[in-house]
């Protein structure tokens, strides 16, 4: 069954764990790179939802329900905890979140490609369409939550 499974599948997991072990360092970062980021991941996820399960308003409604699950809730979470401002740039404290994130999102869109490959019905099950595309939505909106925390915190904090 391994053998069925394209190679660059692994080179964009080890492109996203590279991208998390990045992110897992204190760094400083302009706003909008991560906001870009966030970006990013919205537009993974939306593809993980539309090509597992096509365009159609239950998937579509699930994955924006839990985007802004995630950033009501994570906007009370993250907050600006482990932020600086240091000139036009903010210091970020390192986690290992974003890198769970990451492999997360990967991690559901290949049991995704592989329930459909060897033709599982549940895969259309409205109830796996809906969890699914809702978990594609929390993971993307957490980092559209991080990137909304420190694009605040950068405008709250900046010199007049």
């Amino acid at each position: 069954m391994i053998s069925h499974i394209p190679v660059w599948v692994f080179f964009i997991l080890f492109g996203l764990m590279a991208l998390g072990y990045r992110l897992s360092r204190t760094r400083l970062v302009r706003p909008g790179a991560v906001a870009m980021i966030a970006f990013a991941m919205l537009a993974y996820s939306l593809y993980g939802v539309t090509s597992a399960f096509g365009v159609d308003a239950l998937p579509l409604a699930a994955w924006a329900g839990g985007i802004a699950a995630a950033i009501v809730l994570g906007s009370q979470v993250i907050g600006s905890r482990g932020l600086s401002l240091e000139g036009e740039r903010v210091r970020v404290a390192g986690s290992w979140w974003p890198m769970a994130l990451l492999v997360a999102i990967f991690a559901v869109k290949f049991a995704l490609g592989l329930a459909r490959g060897v033709g599982s019905p549940v895969i259309e099950a409205a109830w796996c369409v809906g969890a699914a595309s809702g978990v594609f939505g929390l993971i993307s909106g957490s980092f559209a939550a991080r990137a909304l925390a420190v694009h605040r915190f950068a405008d709250a904090t900046r010199p007049a």
